[in-house]
């Protein structure tokens, strides 16, 4: 157990002041030696860095106890694994060794021994598979761990076949018993052996009698069966409720192993029944986070309803939470003092006593304080706005088709299930044919095809989706007025035109679609909506256009019909015993002398310039020394026949005279995370060798553009803008140098050949090219025109922003930015069903298509992908958080799921309105975070032209050190990482696209009347009474009355 001690200042020097004094606040509060809490909750509005702060306690826990305890376990529980992906690498403190994350409690007994033999240990899970176990068999990887706890205890009885024909489950035999002989029992301890056997044999079965009774009967009729015999209904469900139960017990053992020195639940709000209920899992829940001297953090921006409307079907019932939440966490004591405090707050501001409700509120404020904080970012900007503006939605215009479909939609619901279907027209168009799992669509789906009033209604005029005019690529109707002002806000500025978002820094004048100024502002879209039917119309619709517009401009072949598609150009193969790729392994090649020489911001800090340079300027300054590298080399012959190997040859060449490389042949960097490839002829291997035992003397005369495309290269190849902005992350230029950075550089040109592989980006780069070139070339010029380098280096900025403080090393960071940047291009295109209306010989009938592809737009949640795999989500999110496709994510689910969607974000679009005002924030808080994207384009706009930034090795840190510097006296550190409002820059834009006249127009006013207000009545019964009495007062009245939980305050 000899593990080094984590080093505290590194650990908490990364958070910023305003976490630093919650760390210090919940810590002391937590251990306080005269009274301190057993549970707090750190309640920050939502994007403040929660999990940082938490990782600031872990490592103060860690601290304190190093010298007092032989073992210290950390337990961190959240709701989903896309959260764990996303919050575990700021979590960690220490060694990663030390990290152990089980996705069900169940598992985590084959940690156990691991855990017992280390000093610090950090242990992750989800509850929702580990405290509710629940009757059911679970996976196949339990049942065998269950198999060898039960041989463990009970010795060659259970080697019988049929015990294993009774935990096979749902899987076949064969498969099981290899699954069961692969098992390593090494991760069986000793101590959980004998704990388990005294559980089940104390234990009492589902059926009311002993556990191993119940158990040995069951699976005595399982003997003498055929290996593929199933067993009927009634025994399949006995057997899984036995292996329930033993999953029960298996968890609640491993929860017993664990001795949890802290404890943090992640959104805790969504494990309310783990808090007060009875059940099975909220005993286990109690026994974890009640153990011994066990700690309990909790986080939540929402840990209870801080505001209802009284027509909410949650009606009155957020006091009841409050109360509920408060009494949790202090006791019922201490939580009804709280209540009286409020309660005598209330009171006194019906009665017009200011002053009595101000004690009141103090006297509530400092016994909150002592079980949680909370810290806004409103306070922010002078005027309270916290960088949101609220934006007109042009485009949302109601055209008379629109009104038929509502006709045909009415009749055919009124015929079929006499649902009333105004909300579902509202929101989406084509709903018939797109939604999924509704009860209309299923009563259609049943309902007689010859029924003369349903094919009347159907036969209605309007808009309709045809797989024939899909098939050609015809333009269809968006066919609802909030679609219609997504397309026009989206499309119709031309954003289909861009395979990445502009740069918020760009270092030169970029040119084509990246230099159009409706699209230098443009940012990416969050859309919320009420209807899971939304989601799927956005990301069909809005693709199906933005696809049909690039094939619109496109020479492609494959443009002519929407079931062809284009083959990737950037390929390694052989054709007439020639290989065809070695151009494209030229771009991958991380090739240190043309990174240097084309460098742009080097160039600008020679030159003494600002950023940007004027292109043409940048062009030329490479240009010569570009020229005067290849003077180094042999010149080739003046005369004969142009030999093409110079595209490749040249920069390997370069690297290979110098002394200060090492190793530099082409085929010792990895070029990729994989050792798939999308063409399963490549012959990359061939083209790589190739490369490394070509004779330079060989070579034949120089092409005439050999500079020009080389000069193109420098400054924007694949390979050497990756290099240069991984050197710029772990040291600065020297690191180019550094055979790891090359090789993380060549993974990721890798992937962004796979990018210009996309049938989407070949047709769009194609589409947008001058002269016909190869495709090499064009995408040359397209990442010279679009400014890849600026681009990757300020993705590979907002990446870093996950990593821990002081416990990231150079080899941890390179791998932890290369797979992200593969998982943000490995989004394969998702295909969804639509179901076409079709009227044959007076028969209605719903004809099923599949095909209908999303990709500029995609939706958060439920659906099919061409990969099928259940990571979707995860490359979803990582793909949004990047700069490219897609621009649009929708979603019902989002809100309250505590997930980034900042990076390239800084727009929500509420198609249907939230319920209440804390809702709308936790939308917008989605895209309002740390270094967002609306916080870097003011920076930008602020520091970009400084001399300090173009003389850093790394032009982000430069900028926000800047911003930084010139944080205004008496701000938190809030300020520029949060908020940084620039009236002429980007805001968190809000975006309603409703109907004129409709009751959306009205219910956002209402709504807007209580955002911000509503903190003066937080805790209190009957909040909008309480509102509507203060009425103009209240916006007055808030700085004085409105609960402040900031630590620190009092």
């Amino acid at each position: 157990m000899d593990e080094q001690r984590p080093d505290l200042g590194a650990e908490l020097s990364g958070l910023k002041d305003f976490q630093r004094r919650t760390v210090e606040h919940v810590h002391a509060r937590l251990w306080d030696p005269k009274d301190p809490a057993s549970r707090f909750l750190v309640a920050d509005e939502v994007g403040l860095g929660k999990t940082l702060v938490a990782r600031g306690v872990i490592a103060k826990t860690i601290d304190d106890l190093w010298d007092t305890v032989p073992r210290i376990d950390i337990v961190y529980i959240c709701s989903n694994t896309q959260i764990a992906r996303q919050n575990l690498p700021k979590l960690r403190v220490g060694t990663s060794e030390s990290m152990a994350h089980a996705d069900r409690l169940t598992m985590l007994a084959t940690e156990l021994r691991n855990i017992s033999g280390r000093k610090l240990n950090f242990v992750s899970f989800t509850p929702g598979t580990s405290f509710q176990v629940g009757t059911s068999g679970g996976r196949a990887p339990e049942r065998v761990l269950l198999y060898w706890l039960l041989r463990e205890a009970w010795g060659g009885e259970v080697s019988a076949n049929a015990w294993l024909k009774f935990f096979r489950g749902g899987s076949g035999l064969d498969r099981f018993t290899d699954l069961v002989r692969w098992f390593d029992r090494g991760d069986i301890t000793e101590d959980l052996a004998v704990k388990y056997a005294a559980q089940v044999a104390g234990a009492i079965g589902p059926g009311g009698q002993p556990l191993a009774g119940e158990l040995r009967e069951t699976v005595g009729e399982f003997k003498f069966h055929r290996s593929d015999w199933e067993p009927p209904t009634a025994l399949s469900k006995r057997r899984n409720r036995l292996i329930g139960r033993l999953r029960q017990l298996l968890a609640r053992t491993a929860v017993e192993a664990l001795q949890p020195d802290l404890v943090i639940m992640d959104e805790f709000q969504r494990f309310k029944d783990l808090m007060h209920g009875q059940d099975e899992g909220a005993e286990l829940a109690h026994a974890l986070f009640d153990h011994g001297k066990a700690k309990l953090l909790l986080l939540s921006a929402t840990p209870y309803k801080m505001y209802t409307l009284p027509d909410e079907p949650e009606g009155d019932d957020h006091y009841k939470d409050f109360v509920d939440t408060i009494g949790f966490l202090a006791g019922t004591s201490k939580a009804a003092d709280i209540e009286a405090a409020m309660s005598s707050m209330r009171s006194s501001l019906f009665a017009g006593e200011v002053d009595a409700a101000k004690e009141a509120k103090h006297v509530a404020e400092a016994a909150l304080r002592r079980v949680m904080v909370r810290t806004e970012r409103l306070a922010s900007t002078p005027d309270r706005d916290g960088m949101i503006s609220e934006l007109a939605f042009d485009g949302v215009v109601l055209q008379p088709d629109d009104v038929r479909d509502y006709r045909r939609l009415a009749r055919t619901s009124k015929v079929v299930s006499g649902f009333d279907p105004m909300e579902f027209w509202r929101s989406a168009p084509y709903v018939l044919e797109l939604m999924e799992q509704y009860q209309l669509k299923k009563k259609l789906e049943a309902h007689p095809g010859a029924d003369a009033e349903l094919i009347a209604a159907v036969r209605e005029a309007g808009n309709l989706l045809s797989w024939n005019d899909l098939l050609s690529y015809q333009k269809i109707d968006p066919a609802n007025a909030k679609m219609r002002g997504l397309v026009k806000d989206v499309l119709d500025r031309g954003a289909w035109r861009l395979v990445w978002l502009p740069p918020a820094m760009p270092y030169y004048t970029l040119a084509g679609a990246y230099d159009d100024p409706q699209l230098r502002t443009f940012t990416k879209r969050l859309v919320f909506s009420a209807w899971t039917v939304v989601p799927k119309a956005i990301s069909t619709v809005l693709s199906y256009e933005a696809e049909r517009r690039l094939m619109e401009t496109s020479n492609i072949a494959a443009a002519k019909s929407y079931t062809v598609r284009a083959k990737p150009l950037l390929n390694f193969a052989r054709s007439d015993g020639r290989l065809t790729g070695m151009q494209v392994l030229g771009m991958l090649y991380p090739c240190v002398t043309l990174a240097e020489i084309g460098d742009p911001l080097v160039v600008a800090r020679e030159m003494e310039l600002a950023l940007p340079l004027e292109r043409d300027l940048l062009v030329g300054v490479v240009s010569k020394r570009v020229r005067a590298a290849l003077d180094e080399l042999p010149a080739g012959p003046a005369s004969g026949a142009t030999d093409d190997r110079w595209y490749w040859a040249a920069g390997m060449l370069l690297d290979n005279q110098r002394d200060d490389l090492g190793e530099t042949d082409v085929d010792s960097f990895n070029y990729g995370l994989y050792e798939t490839d999308a063409d399963t002829e490549s012959r990359f291997d061939d083209h790589a060798s190739s490369a490394k035992v070509f004779r330079p003397e060989e070579l034949g005369r120089r092409p005439a553009d050999l500079v020009e495309l080389l000069t193109r290269q420098a400054i924007a190849g694949f390979g050497i803008c990756a290099l240069r902005s991984l050197s710029r992350l772990v040291g600065g230029p020297t690191m180019m140098r550094d055979r790891d950075v090359r090789d993380a550089a060549s993974c990721m040109a890798w992937s962004l050949r796979g990018l210009f592989n996309g049938p989407e980006v070949m047709t769009n780069v194609r589409a947008q090219s001058i002269n016909e070139e190869s495709y090499w070339r064009e995408v040359l010029n397209h990442c010279l025109d679009g400014g890849l380098q600026p681009v990757v280096d300020e993705y590979l900025h907002t990446l870093t922003t996950t990593f821990g403080a002081a416990s990231t090393s150079v080899d941890e960071m390179l791998r932890s930015v290369i797979e992200d940047f593969d998982r943000a291009l490995s989004l394969r295109t998702s295909v969804n069903d639509f179901s076409e209306l079709t009227i044959s010989h007076d028969e209605f009938a719903l004809v099923n298509h599949k095909g209908l592809r999303s990709h500029l737009a995609v939706r958060f949640g439920r659906g099919v992908a061409e990969d099928s795999t259940a990571q979707r989500e995860g490359l979803v999110r990582a793909a949004f958080n990047s700069p490219f496709w897609p621009f649009v994510l929708a979603s019902t689910s989002v809100g309250q799921e505590g997930l980034d969607f900042h990076h390239y974000s800084h727009a929500v679009v509420h198609w249907n309105l939230p319920r209440n005002p804390v809702d709308l924030e936790q939308r917008e808080g989605r895209v309002h975070r740390y270094k967002g994207h609306a916080v870097r384009k003011n920076v930008a706009a602020a520091y970009g032209s400084r001399r300090e930034v173009v003389d850093a090795d790394n032009p982000w840190d430069a900028a926000f050190d800047l911003a930084s510097n010139d944080r205004p006296d008496g701000e938190s550190e809030i300020f520029p990482f949060w908020v940084f409002p620039d009236p002429d820059g980007a805001h968190i834009e809000r975006y309603v696209p409703a109907l004129p006249l409709s009751g959306e127009t009205h219910r956002i006013k209402r709504l807007m009347r209580t955002v911000g207000a509503y903190r003066l009545v937080i805790g209190q019964p009957r909040q909008e009474d309480l509102l509507k009495y203060l009425g103009e007062q209240a916006g007055e009245l808030l700085d004085e009355l409105k609960i402040d939980l900031s630590p620190g305050a009092d």
